[in-house]
C-alpha cells in the first residue's frame, strides 16, 4: 500500500514540475517574439480566450482572426491557445457548459451527461448551453490573461535590466 501512495506523489511532483517547466518554456518563448508588450499581451489573450470556446480544430484560426482583429501579436496569439490544452479542455468545456446552463434553461438540458455518446445523441443540447457558457466566460479570461502577460513581461523586462 505504501508502495503506490508513494508513486502518487511522485506522479504529481512529476506532473507539477513539468507543468511549471512547460509555462516557463513558453512564456519565455512569448518573450523572445519581438514586438510591443501590448501586442504580445493582446495576441496571448486572443489565443487564450479562443481556448474556451468548444470549436476543437479551429482555435489556430480563430486565434489568428481574433489577433488581427485586436491588432495583437499573431505568434503570441498561437501561443495562447495552448492554454487549452488536452489536461484543461475537459475542465474548460464542463465549466463552459455549466455557465452556458444557467443561462440558457430548458427541460432537456437537466437530463443530459457528459460523455461521448450523449454528444452524438444530443449535440445540439449540449454545443447551444457550451457556445453561451463560452461567449459567457471568454470575455473576463481575455481580460485576465491580457493584464497579467502585460504584469509579467514588464516585471521580467524590468528585472532583467
Amino acid at each position: 500500500m505504501n508502495f503506490f501512495k508513494n508513486k502518487s506523489k511522485s506522479i504529481k511532483r512529476l506532473f507539477s514540475i513539468n507543468l511549471k517547466r512547460a509555462s516557463l518554456f513558453y512564456f519565455l518563448k512569448l518573450i523572445r517574439v519581438k514586438d510591443t508588450q501590448e501586442k504580445l499581451a493582446k495576441g496571448f489573450a486572443c489565443g487564450s480566450m479562443v481556448s474556451f470556446t468548444p470549436f476543437m480544430g479551429f482555435h489556430f484560426l480563430l486565434a489568428v482572426i481574433f489577433a488581427y482583429i485586436f491588432r495583437g501579436n499573431i505568434v503570441a496569439s498561437l501561443i495562447g491557445t495552448f492554454v487549452g490544452n488536452p489536461f484543461t479542455f475537459p475542465f474548460i468545456w464542463i465549466f463552459i457548459y455549466k455557465v452556458g446552463n444557467l443561462f440558457f434553461k430548458n427541460e432537456q438540458n437537466s437530463s443530459v451527461e457528459l460523455n461521448f455518446q450523449s454528444l452524438f445523441d444530443q449535440g445540439y443540447d449540449i454545443l447551444i448551453p457550451m457556445l453561451i457558457g463560452s461567449l459567457i466566460v471568454s470575455i473576463p479570461v481575455w481580460f485576465i490573461s491580457y493584464f497579467a502577460v502585460k504584469f509579467l513581461m514588464s516585471s521580467f523586462k524590468k528585472r532583467k535590466a
